[in-house]
Order: structure tokens, then C-alpha cells, then sequence
């Protein structure tokens, strides 16, 4: 009987990492990078650039090679910018408004402080290529349910 049990469990396992696997596409979408200098008060912040061949993970919603975009803005303000260790987001959408508006967001969050400069970084964001093991990297949290059950008092 526990032999059994354990391949019913095993089955069932099976069955959940087969649908917990992510599924990847390539898609247009459009992006934009800010990075912040601590060192300093300057932000830096790119235009909104279309990207024809982006890889979307469709089931977490996430960029795939996210943090090789960041690695080129990076670069970008370290060679032409001379900005030294900044910390770089990048942000992307499918839709050109919706994303036009998070880049205003971002600047007016910022420009709110009068210590603080934001300046436009002229980095152009190069595809990233498809690399299967980021996604395998990445595993999604577990949505977990709390219980309204009733406690005991005694």
C-alpha cells in the first residue's frame, strides 16, 4: 500500500512542475532605463525605445535578460556619463502610452526633490538574446492562502 501511495504522489507532482513550467515568446515591446547615482544627486533617465525582438516569460510577466539591459545602461553611463557605480532599473510595456506614463511617473517622482537632478541618458538598448537557463533560474513565489478558521479558546 505505501508503494502505491508514493506513485500516486509522484504522479501528482509530476502533473504540477509540467504546468508550473514558464513559456516564453518573443514579442515587441517598448523600454526605458533610470539609474541613480548615490555617490551624487543626479538621476539618469533613457527615452522610451521599441525593441522588435524581446523575450516576454508569459506566465510571470517578466523581461527575459532584464538584468542585461541594465548591464548596458550601465556600461553606458560609465563610459559616457561618468557616472561611477550606478544603480540602474529598467521598466517595459507592450503598449508605447502605457509605458510614456511610468517614465513620466519616474521623473516626477524624482523632480520633486530640489537637491536632485535628472539628466537623459542617449543609451539604445540592444535585443538580448534568448538564454533558456534565466528562466530556469527563476521560480515563481508560491501563492499561499492564510485560513479563516476559528481558534480555540479555552
Amino acid at each position: 500500500m505505501k508503494r502505491s501511495a508514493f506513485y500516486i504522489l509522484f504522479f501528482f507532482a509530476c502533473l504540477l512542475f509540467q504546468n508550473a513550467e514558464a513559456k516564453v515568446k518573443q514579442k515587441p515591446v517598448y523600454i526605458f532605463g533610470f539609474a541613480a547615482s548615490f555617490t551624487d544627486s543626479i538621476g539618469y533617465i533613457t527615452d522610451v525605445q521599441y525593441l522588435d525582438s524581446a523575450y516576454v516569460d508569459t506566465k510571470s510577466k517578466f523581461l527575459i535578460g532584464r538584468n542585461m539591459y541594465s548591464v548596458q545602461l550601465q556600461q553606458y553611463l560609465q563610459e559616457n556619463m561618468d557616472c561611477k557605480n550606478p544603480i540602474t532599473s529598467i521598466f517595459f510595456a507592450e503598449k508605447k502610452e502605457k509605458l510614456q506614463k511610468k517614465l513620466l511617473s519616474v521623473r516626477r517622482r524624482y523632480e520633486k526633490y530640489k537637491d536632485y537632478t535628472i539628466k537623459t541618458a542617449g543609451c539604445v538598448f540592444t535585443p538580448v538574446p534568448y538564454i533558456e537557463q534565466e528562466v530556469m533560474d527563476y521560480v515563481a513565489p508560491v501563492k499561499t492562502e492564510k485560513k479563516a478558521g476559528k481558534k480555540n479558546k479555552k
